[in-house]
């Protein structure tokens, strides 16, 4: 007996064991999601790669929805997105890995932290969950090597090269020409925003216009290297002669691959500005004169097309006000017509139903009423929900006018765009057609019908 009661206890811990694996067995694993920076020390100017893997148990029905990551004083673009699959504890998860880039502009500490992650993921399919996960905080130093610390501003590049282009509008150069020098630098691995700009001296003597900086950056889609260019440029007008220098351009910058300070060098631009020929100026006159002999020279062959131009031209001065005077009185008629009309009512109705203005659009209904129909000027409300016939016209109606005076609050609230659509309707139904009212003014019997006591043919020969 005592035997019977052993192995009964046994078979029911054996159950009790394995309903509790098949529980634990059927609780859906959490979400995974982690974040990492590397390298977490790296140079001024250079990028550091911030990985952000995304997790969920099965699948997801939807890309997680990450923040924007903007890193404050530090430039940040997004690298490529790759699809994983895993294997953990037993449990298969489908995620996304993202990569961004991070390269800070000053020296100092930088922290990515307090965001968070949104995952939509099939817990058990067809279900789905949506939550909300905080990701973990990152950090990472920006710092400025000490044999790169006279840099002003600091550079840092894996290659860098300037160029400069020199233009002139003339040569010699005169006042009022100029010459436009462009300086490009084209660096790579940092970002074209992280490039000096180029600053261009105030020369007595050249008056200068400076142009806006172009920035480009371009990434190689399998490397995911940057190649940066900045271009500057100005412009130095001639104001008078003499001999000027635009000086030599010289950029110290580190290269982050030897781990040196190396130098970009321009060279200085002579700019030469001559006087203008003593008879230039003689020179224009004298063409001024002469385009003024060809013209008497003209007129003087051609002298009755110059008269029948004068007296064209006379006419028109004559009659031009009046014609103007009688356009514009035309013009004040239409408008005052127009003014007037149904038309012009009904589009102060609409747009004060558009604006949702109840007082606006209830009196630019009264308004609009004895323009409907021409034989009824004292058309009312109650007559127009008459006409219409149209319930939904009636319950919008009566919803506007207890809305601006009942004394209590109606739940029924009127809806501007269903009380447009329904006026509008009943506008194409009463409005009278064009052409009713011209055939509503002929006679009646126009062309009576019926025995004449007047003989067809009287006082009338006949066609021989």
């Amino acid at each position: 007996m005592r035997a019977w009661v052993g192995s009964i206890a046994v078979l029911l811990g054996c159950a009790l064991q394995s309903q509790g694996a098949r529980a634990q067995q059927a609780v859906t694993p959490d979400p995974i999601v982690q974040m990492t920076i590397d390298p977490p020390r790296i140079v001024v100017g250079q990028q550091t790669t911030l990985s952000i893997l995304v997790l969920a148990p099965n699948y997801m029905t939807s890309p997680p929805e990450l923040p924007d990551f903007q890193v404050r004083n530090a430039v940040t673009r997004q690298l490529q997105s790759v699809n994983t699959n895993e294997q953990r504890d037993g449990v298969s998860y489908a995620g996304v890995r993202f990569e961004y880039a991070i390269s800070p502009q000053e020296p100092g500490s930088y922290a990515v932290a307090g965001q968070s992650v949104r995952i939509k993921y099939a817990a058990e399919p067809p279900a789905v969950r949506d939550v909300n996960l905080a990701l973990p905080s990152a950090s990472f130093e920006a710092f400025i090597p000490d044999a790169a610390s006279t840099l002003n501003p600091f550079v840092s590049a894996s290659s860098l090269t300037v160029e400069q282009d020199i233009k002139r509008s003339a040569d010699p150069l005169k006042a009022g020409d100029a010459v436009t020098r462009t300086i490009t630098i084209r660096a790579e691995g940092t970002p074209a925003m992280l490039l000096p700009p180029q600053q261009f001296p105030v020369i007595d003597g050249l008056k200068l216009y400076p142009a806006q900086p172009k920035l480009d950056d371009k990434v190689d889609g399998r490397t995911d290297v940057m190649t940066s260019t900045r271009v500057d440029s100005a412009t130095y007008m001639v104001e008078r002669a003499g001999d000027y220098l635009l000086p030599a351009v010289d950029m110290g910058w580190w290269n982050v691959g030897s781990g040196k300070v190396e130098q970009a060098h321009l060279d200085a631009v002579p700019v030469k500005g001559v006087a203008a020929a003593a008879g230039s100026t003689f020179a224009v006159g004298s063409n001024e004169e002469r385009n003024w002999d060809r013209i008497a020279d003209f007129v003087t062959d051609h002298w009755l097309t110059a008269l029948l131009l004068a007296v064209v031209a006379a006419v028109l001065a004559w009659f031009a006000p009046r014609i103007a005077r009688r356009a514009a009185m035309d013009f004040h008629r239409r408008h005052t017509a127009y003014l007037r009309s149904e038309a012009f009512a009904f589009r102060r109705l609409r747009r004060a139903i558009r604006h949702r203005d109840a007082g606006r659009s209830y009196f630019a209904l009264l308004e609009w009423l004895p323009h409907v129909d021409a034989a009824s000027p004292s058309l009312t409300a109650r007559d127009f929900k008459a006409a219409a016939r149209d319930p939904e016209l009636d319950r919008q109606l009566g919803a506007l006018e207890r809305k601006l005076f009942a004394s209590r609050r109606d739940p029924a609230r009127w809806s501007p765009r269903d009380l447009l659509r329904h006026v509008s309707a009943a506008r194409h139904r009463l409005r009278p057609r064009a052409g009713h009212s011209d055939a509503a003014g002929l006679p009646k019997f126009l062309n009576p019908v019926g025995t004449s006591h007047v003989a067809a043919h009287q006082n009338r020969r006949p066609a021989r």
